[in-house]
Protein backbone atom coordinates (compact mmCIF):
# COMPACT_ATOMS: atom_id res chain seq x y z
CA UNK A 1 0.00 0.00 0.00
CA UNK A 2 1.40 3.23 -0.91
CA UNK A 3 1.34 6.59 1.73
CA UNK A 4 -1.24 9.33 0.84
CA UNK A 5 1.88 11.67 0.38
CA UNK A 6 4.20 9.20 -1.51
CA UNK A 7 3.57 11.44 -4.69
CA UNK A 8 3.86 14.98 -2.75
CA UNK A 9 6.61 15.88 -4.41
CA UNK A 10 5.06 15.31 -7.67
CA UNK A 11 2.22 17.33 -7.14
CA UNK A 12 1.43 20.87 -7.04
CA UNK A 13 -0.61 23.63 -4.81
CA UNK A 14 -3.18 22.98 -7.36
CA UNK A 15 -3.08 19.59 -7.57
CA UNK A 16 -3.75 17.10 -3.98
CA UNK A 17 -2.53 13.30 -3.62
CA UNK A 18 -4.37 9.98 -4.27
CA UNK A 19 -4.13 6.60 -4.09
CA UNK A 20 -2.03 5.18 -6.32
CA UNK A 21 -4.42 2.05 -6.61
CA UNK A 22 -7.62 3.56 -5.82
CA UNK A 23 -10.45 1.42 -6.26
CA UNK A 24 -13.23 2.02 -9.14
CA UNK A 25 -16.37 3.92 -8.32
CA UNK A 26 -14.82 4.97 -4.88
CA UNK A 27 -14.93 8.67 -4.60
CA UNK A 28 -11.33 9.76 -3.04
CA UNK A 29 -10.73 13.89 -2.14
CA UNK A 30 -7.23 14.77 -2.82
CA UNK A 31 -5.18 15.30 0.45
CA UNK A 32 -3.70 18.83 0.59
CA UNK A 33 0.36 18.57 0.76
CA UNK A 34 1.89 20.57 3.55
CA UNK A 35 3.93 23.77 2.44
CA UNK A 36 1.30 25.37 0.10
CA UNK A 37 1.40 28.70 -0.72
CA UNK A 38 -0.70 31.25 1.29
CA UNK A 39 -2.76 34.60 0.24
CA UNK A 40 -1.54 37.30 2.68
CA UNK A 41 -5.39 37.97 5.24
CA UNK A 42 -6.89 40.33 3.14
CA UNK A 43 -6.64 38.48 -0.10
CA UNK A 44 -7.62 34.86 1.37
CA UNK A 45 -11.22 37.16 2.76
CA UNK A 46 -11.66 38.23 -0.82
CA UNK A 47 -11.06 34.49 -2.10
CA UNK A 48 -12.73 32.76 0.35
CA UNK A 49 -9.81 30.57 0.81
CA UNK A 50 -6.03 31.11 2.42
CA UNK A 51 -4.36 28.31 -0.17
CA UNK A 52 -4.43 29.41 -4.03
CA UNK A 53 -4.39 25.78 -4.31
CA UNK A 54 -8.08 25.43 -3.59
CA UNK A 55 -9.22 29.27 -4.87
CA UNK A 56 -11.82 28.00 -7.10
CA UNK A 57 -13.37 30.36 -9.85
CA UNK A 58 -16.63 31.44 -8.32
CA UNK A 59 -18.99 33.47 -9.91
CA UNK A 60 -19.57 36.46 -7.50
CA UNK A 61 -16.20 36.24 -6.50
CA UNK A 62 -15.00 39.95 -4.46
CA UNK A 63 -11.90 41.38 -5.91
CA UNK A 64 -9.32 42.31 -3.28
CA UNK A 65 -8.98 45.80 -4.12
CA UNK A 66 -12.97 45.91 -3.35
CA UNK A 67 -12.17 44.72 0.25
CA UNK A 68 -11.77 48.01 2.38
CA UNK A 69 -9.23 48.85 4.48
CA UNK A 70 -10.46 49.58 7.85
CA UNK A 71 -10.34 48.03 11.45
CA UNK A 72 -13.49 45.81 11.20
CA UNK A 73 -12.39 44.03 7.38
CA UNK A 74 -8.56 43.70 8.89
CA UNK A 75 -10.07 41.49 11.67
CA UNK A 76 -11.96 39.71 9.79
CA UNK A 77 -9.65 39.02 7.62
CA UNK A 78 -7.40 37.66 10.55
CA UNK A 79 -10.34 35.73 11.87
CA UNK A 80 -10.62 34.20 8.25
CA UNK A 81 -7.48 33.54 8.14
CA UNK A 82 -7.44 31.72 11.63
CA UNK A 83 -10.45 29.55 10.44
CA UNK A 84 -8.69 28.70 7.53
CA UNK A 85 -5.41 27.73 9.10
CA UNK A 86 -7.33 25.75 12.11
CA UNK A 87 -8.88 23.82 9.32
CA UNK A 88 -5.61 22.79 7.70
CA UNK A 89 -3.93 21.64 10.71
CA UNK A 90 -6.79 20.11 11.73
CA UNK A 91 -5.28 17.70 9.01
CA UNK A 92 -1.79 18.30 9.14
CA UNK A 93 -1.19 18.94 12.97
CA UNK A 94 2.87 18.15 12.30
CA UNK A 95 3.31 21.24 9.85
CA UNK A 96 5.04 23.26 12.35
CA UNK A 97 5.70 26.24 9.86
CA UNK A 98 1.44 26.22 9.56
CA UNK A 99 1.42 26.38 13.74
CA UNK A 100 3.92 28.95 14.09
CA UNK A 101 1.52 31.43 11.04
CA UNK A 102 -1.45 30.31 13.36
CA UNK A 103 0.40 31.67 16.20
CA UNK A 104 1.35 34.87 14.45
CA UNK A 105 -1.96 35.77 12.76
CA UNK A 106 -3.83 34.78 16.80
CA UNK A 107 -1.42 37.65 17.77
CA UNK A 108 -2.22 40.22 15.43
CA UNK A 109 -6.22 39.24 15.58
CA UNK A 110 -5.83 39.63 19.49
CA UNK A 111 -4.31 43.24 18.84
CA UNK A 112 -6.42 43.98 15.75
CA UNK A 113 -9.53 43.21 18.20
CA UNK A 114 -8.37 45.25 21.41
CA UNK A 115 -8.20 48.56 18.39
CA UNK A 116 -11.58 48.08 17.12
CA UNK A 117 -12.79 47.57 20.34
CA UNK A 118 -10.91 50.77 21.60
CA UNK A 119 -12.14 52.70 18.73
CA UNK A 120 -15.64 51.60 18.58
CA UNK A 121 -16.68 49.30 21.73
CA UNK A 122 -17.28 45.33 22.03
CA UNK A 123 -17.82 43.48 19.05
CA UNK A 124 -19.34 40.39 20.92
CA UNK A 125 -21.30 40.84 24.77
CA UNK A 126 -18.34 38.88 25.86
CA UNK A 127 -15.75 41.79 24.84
CA UNK A 128 -17.81 43.93 26.93
CA UNK A 129 -16.37 42.27 30.06
CA UNK A 130 -13.17 43.68 29.15
CA UNK A 131 -14.36 47.30 29.52
CA UNK A 132 -14.84 49.00 32.85
CA UNK A 133 -18.53 49.14 32.14
CA UNK A 134 -21.27 47.14 30.41
CA UNK A 135 -21.58 48.87 26.82
CA UNK A 136 -23.47 46.44 24.63
CA UNK A 137 -26.19 47.84 23.39
CA UNK A 138 -24.91 51.48 22.57
CA UNK A 139 -26.12 52.84 19.03
CA UNK A 140 -25.19 53.29 16.25
CA UNK A 141 -23.38 50.27 15.60
CA UNK A 142 -19.80 50.99 13.77
CA UNK A 143 -21.60 49.33 10.22
CA UNK A 144 -24.30 51.93 10.88
CA UNK A 145 -21.71 54.87 10.83
CA UNK A 146 -22.33 57.50 8.12
CA UNK A 147 -19.74 59.01 6.44
CA UNK A 148 -19.96 63.17 6.46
Amino acid sequence: MTSKNSTAAACSDEQGTLPVCGSLAYPYVAYQGTGARQYDSMEALSNGTLFPGLNLPFFRAVEASDVKEDLRSQLMALDFVLAELGLYLDTHADDAEAFGLFRNYKELACQARAAYIQKYGPLTQTDAACLDSYVWLNDPWPWERRKK
